[in-house]
């Protein structure tokens, strides 16, 4: 069955890779008005990629709306060495291929007078799949409607407005898999409303989100999640090059069932949940964000802070953080361009004709242990690379450690993880 997905997987990206000039390079909306982040079609590569023109059948438009079809297969690796302390802990780790994503994307406009925006994604696992969630599934169903000049509004199945490496394309982001999986919930049905202020400056975001679609219970019955991110560009030099980006948010969210659960992997899609509360007897949950993006030409850090409330109704309120901080550096001199409509920052575009080095490392923590809720503390190092072949190919590898204290004891795991996509 594996060898089967994964020979299909090759197949589609090999004929990709002999069909250098598209478009697209992201798997979110982009504003037109961005131009800094669009992908320059001029530019030719040692490797080959899918040409603008062969393309051509993935697009179309008539007087009523467009439409772009776009892809975005991932494929890992994945192997792991443990000592017996982490095989106490969390079992065994797998050693094996891994497709991690294999997402078919259709978008474009509807030509209202003020046009709207739609994604409509269906994904074969992917990023926000829980272990019983059907293989394929929709990831994403969204509808963007223009209110004025700075200001819109979200609809559908979309990304909550928490924690900057959820909203931002996590296939781009120069560490491979997110840390502050515990602390946000990566689609949800309900609606979000964007302002922004002081030429993209300054922006603001608050979402509304119901759990009915799924439920047995009504609309009016549902659970409620809230939340708001509030992000600002203080230094922003150079048309871009030289910016600071910070941000902050706050996510508020009813137990589903009475139960709240916080769990999370160890920077592999096929892990097990190194930390993980269990179901916690609760209410609701608070959340809040720090997040800050400093970035100088082809240098940059990024760092995150998450902080939990959980109120359990048999020991009071329990809290629990994450946080990491991730620093890049691009060898060939290539900067990820930010993005002030989605307020993050995109991609590499390489420059030159053998693409961008990156190299990366990222210190963080998961830590779910308290007096009364034994979820553990996981602490990760990582070392990696990434090779930005054309503006559609990626290829990467990363080291890393991670140091579980749990019931007692100290469990350590060292593991490879390899990755190839094509972002179209």
């Amino acid at each position: 069955m594996v060898k089967n997905c994964i020979l299909k997987i090759s197949i589609f990206l090999f004929f990709f890779f002999l069909s250098p000039k598209i478009f697209a390079q992201h798997t979110d909306l982009v504003d037109d008005s961005q131009t800094q982040i669009l992908a320059d079609t001029t530019r030719t590569y040692f490797i080959p990629d899918a040409t603008h023109k062969g393309m051509r059948w993935s697009r179309s438009h008539n007087k009523w709306f467009s439409t772009k079809l776009g892809f975005a297969p991932i494929l890992d690796y994945n192997t792991s060495f443990q000592d017996q302390d982490s095989k106490n802990q969390v079992g065994t780790q797998e050693k094996r291929f891994d497709i991690r994503s294999a997402r078919v994307m259709l978008s474009g406009k509807i030509n209202f007078k003020n046009p709207w925006k739609y994604l409509i994604s269906v994904e074969y696992k992917g990023f926000d799949r829980a272990e019983d969630d059907p293989n394929f599934g929709i990831t994403d169903l969204k509808f963007v409607i223009p209110l004025s000049e700075n200001s819109d509004i979200t609809v559908g199945k979309i990304k909550e407005t928490f924690v900057y490496e959820m909203v931002g394309d996590a296939a781009n982001l120069p560490h491979f898999e997110r840390l502050l999986n515990p602390f946000f919930n990566s689609r949800n049905i309900g609606a979000i409303y964007h302002h922004f202020f002081m030429n993209n400056r300054l922006a603001v975001a608050g979402g509304v989100f119901k759990d009915f679609i799924g439920n047995d219970k009504s609309f009016s019955n549902s659970n409620n999640t809230f939340t708001t991110r509030i992000t600002g560009l203080p230094i922003w030099n150079n048309n871009g090059k030289e910016f600071i980006h910070i941000g902050v948010g706050v996510r508020y969210v009813d137990a589903k069932n009475d139960v709240i659960r916080l769990k999370g992997k160890n920077e592999s899609n096929i892990s097990s949940n190194y930390v993980d509360t269990g179901n916690l007897n609760a209410s609701h949950q608070w959340n809040m964000s720090l997040e800050q993006l400093w970035s100088l030409d082809n240098f940059s850090v990024l760092m995150e802070y998450a902080h939990n409330w959980t109120a359990t109704k048999d020991f009071g309120t329990e809290q629990f953080s994450g946080y990491y901080v991730t620093a890049s550096y691009v060898v060939s001199g290539e900067q990820r361009p930010y993005d002030q409509k989605a307020t993050y920052a995109r991609r590499i575009k390489p420059t030159g004709k053998y693409g961008a080095w990156e190299i990366f490392t990222r210190v963080g923590q998961n830590d779910l242990e308290t007096k009364e809720v034994h979820g553990g503390t996981n602490n990760r190092y990582d070392l990696g690379l990434n090779w930005w072949a054309t503006q559609y190919w990626k290829a990467g590898m990363v080291y890393g450690i991670g140091n579980l204290d749990k019931g007692g004891i100290t469990g350590i795991t060292n593991n490879f993880q390899f990755r190839l996509q094509w972002i179209y």
